[in-house]
């Protein structure tokens, strides 16, 4: 299995449909006469993060996995104020997952990697359990989370949005 093809170019082919989403939620605000932000800021529920917080956290999980399987430090994003940085963070994302390394990823299967969260809990994984296991399943909770806040707040979304890249495999009757 290449750790690589599992997530690079899936989160790739997804950020796009996320960015395709925002822009579908852009429209649609613009259509009923309310501004975007409303929809940056709106949450599935109270203790929930809001749509930007998603974004940030769909575009982290792409951009640590490749640090975390390439040996590199981790860095911080911070969630966007506004459609337009939104736009710009998912096209950044897509930039650095494109400089990813396959051959060092690909040979991450072994690599430690350890995730540390708040309350001294500590998750020590493989590489290939650490992608499996952990990014790729994060990756796309924040990415179908940010498709139900926009779906919930009325932007007409369906599977076609969200598997677009699927139109590629789609057969044209013959005759």
């Amino acid at each position: 299995m290449s750790i690589y093809a599992v997530t690079v170019p899936c989160f790739a082919q997804m950020l796009r449909a996320l960015s395709t989403l925002l822009a579908k939620g852009e429209e649609r605000a613009r259509e009923l006469g309310f501004d975007p932000q409303n929809l940056l800021d709106a949450r599935l529920a109270p203790d929930m993060h809001n749509l930007a917080a998603q974004v940030r956290f769909t575009c982290t999980q792409a951009r640590e996995a490749v640090q975390r399987l390439s040996g590199q430090p981790v860095t911080t994003l911070a969630a966007p104020a506004s459609m337009a940085e939104a736009k710009v963070l998912i096209e950044s994302t897509l930039t650095f997952l494109a400089a990813a390394d396959r051959r060092l990823i690909d040979s991450s299967d072994r690599r430690a990697v350890a995730i540390e969260l708040p309350n001294a809990i500590v998750f020590d994984m493989t590489g290939e359990e650490y992608a499996l296991n952990w990014a790729t399943p994060q990756f796309y909770f924040h990415l179908v989370t940010a498709y139900n806040i926009l779906r919930h707040n009325g932007v007409p979304l369906g599977k076609a949005e969200y598997v677009q890249h699927m139109f590629a495999y789609l057969r044209q009757p013959q005759g």
